[in-house]
This record gives structure tokens, C-alpha cells and sequence, in this order.
């Protein structure tokens, strides 16, 4: 591991910190991330909130499967359905503050901050 001169790890900087927030950075995963900052949803219903006419369904496919390998969301298996969620590996807190700066009123659940409220 290479440590910059302030003691930061450098290969984490370019890693995962800039994965994440290129995550944040791309419309197309951020408007999916919204659309389970609520709650739950199928691949099918992050499709009609994303828009059917702006991406194809294995085009979100594709950007869901990005999304769970940089471990941003889950899924879960409910009969033949499949759940997606935001990790509670993450502050959420961060995306709803940013979006509070400009004014908007973004409903989301942060599990991790809830967990260290209780």
C-alpha cells in the first residue's frame, strides 16, 4: 500500500472512494440509487422509475450488477422476485445532506446511522 505524505492510503483513494462517488457522479446509477432510497424495489420497478423510454431493462440490469459488485446496493430474494437495496455499509446521510443543500427533500433511509442511534 502506497501512503501519501499525509498518512492517506493512496490505492484506497483511487479505488474505492473514486468508485463510489463516480457512482454518485453517473445519472443513470444515481437515479437508481434514488429509487431504493425508500425502500425496496424489483429490477422492474427501478426500470419504471428510471424510465422505460431512457434505457433499455438489461441496460439497468447491467448498471445494478455495478452497482452491487462495488457493494453500493443488495439484493434480496423473495420467491421469484429480487429485492434491491442500499447497503448499510454506507452513511446515506452523505447523499441526503447533498441533496438538502439544493433545497430538495430526499426521503433516505440510512440503516447505519439508525443502527448507531438505538
Amino acid at each position: 500500500m502506497k501512503k501519501s505524505n499525509k498518512g492517506i492510503d493512496a490505492e484506497l483513494i483511487d479505488g474505492k472512494i473514486i468508485d463510489f462517488f463516480s457512482s454518485l457522479a453517473d445519472k443513470t446509477r444515481l437515479s437508481i440509487i434514488l429509487s431504493i432510497a425508500e425502500k425496496p424495489r424489483t429490477v422492474n420497478d427501478i426500470y419504471s422509475f428510471v424510465g422505460k423510454e431512457k434505457m433499455t431493462l438489461s441496460a439497468i440490469s447491467h448498471q445494478l450488477r455495478t452497482l452491487s459488485d462495488l457493494g453500493i446496493i443488495f439484493s434480496v430474494k423473495n420467491g421469484k422476485e429480487k429485492y434491491f437495496e442500499l447497503s448499510d455499509k454506507f452513511c446515506w446521510c452523505v447523499l441526503r445532506d447533498a441533496f438538502s443543500q439544493f433545497n430538495s427533500k430526499l426521503k433516505i433511509k440510512c440503516k447505519k446511522c439508525e443502527k448507531g442511534h438505538k
